[in-house]
């Protein structure tokens, strides 16, 4: 069983491997972000993925029976990016229409909503979260007026713009939280984000301004955050090793003159 680790998941391979990945991320830099994902999210790339994710599990398990742990959290940090961004890829196909990955939602206030959907103009079903969203009220701030501004006759440049809004989850009270760009919310597994807003009419053709929040879910989020802390105790350890060797080195023979 030591060789065939040592075959399958050894310095030899894992040289190759990255030489080949490099190479495949340069080529995947020429299709563009748009046909690389859709490259990436295919059987055979998934497949690669859980291989290599799979050596690295056992290249861990290997340093940590040979007691080289910094060694081993290196592997394991690995292996934990990337079995996160699998369990990401693979999610769409469990959750389905009742726990979709990704979705928006276009409201004016008071609105109660708790279905998803995707497209240009919104108009592409894709699901339910297992919560509703009322929004309580959309939120401009704006920088105070400058004399330019008011000479010009025009409104102020835009502080911040943020979503009040009101979640109710199944069997818990309701609560308000406020979803700020670059401030996203977390509920029951998605992340709130606000995206955008604009100005339209209502059915009675008055002016209304709506909302824009976009849900994603993303269940190995969590696996990629805890394999960068666990890469970052590996390099730590790796260096306190390097430094402790470094120390007990013995030093030179001197040729002592008088």
């Amino acid at each position: 069983m030591k060789k065939l680790i040592n075959k399958i998941a050894g310095l030899g391979v894992a040289v190759c491997g990255c030489g080949v990945l490099s190479l495949a991320s340069i080529v995947l830099a020429f299709f563009g972000s748009e046909k690389s994902i859709q490259l990436m999210a295919t059987a055979p790339a998934l497949g690669i993925s859980a291989f290599i994710a799979l050596l690295l599990i056992l290249r861990g398990g290997y340093a940590v029976f040979t007691t080289r742990y910094h060694s081993a959290l290196l592997h394991l940090g690995c292996a934990c990016v990337v079995s996160g961004w699998l369990m990401g890829q693979v999610a769409p196909y469990i959750g389905g229409e009742d726990k979709p990955v990704k979705g928006s939602m276009a409201m004016v206030d008071g609105d109660v909503m708790n279905a998803l959907w995707e497209g240009a103009y919104l108009t592409n079903y894709v699901g339910k979260v297992p919560f509703t969203v009322k929004l309580d009220k959309f939120i401009i701030d704006y920088y105070e007026s400058s004399h330019v501004d008011q000479s010009a006759g025009r409104m102020p440049p835009i502080k911040e713009y943020r979503s009040r809004i009101t979640i109710t989850e199944p069997g818990k009270d309701p609560y308000v939280k406020n979803v700020r760009v670059n401030h996203p919310v977390y509920v029951d597994g998605y992340h709130i984000y606000q995206m955008s807003w604009g100005q339209s009419q209502n059915r009675q053709g008055q002016p209304v301004t709506y909302t824009v929040l976009q849900f994603i879910r993303d269940p190995g989020l969590w696996f990629v955050y805890s394999g960068f802390v666990i890469i970052f105790a590996g390099i730590l350890l790796f260096c306190i090793r390097m430094f402790k060797a470094k120390a007990i080195l013995p030093s030179s023979d001197r040729e002592v003159t008088q």
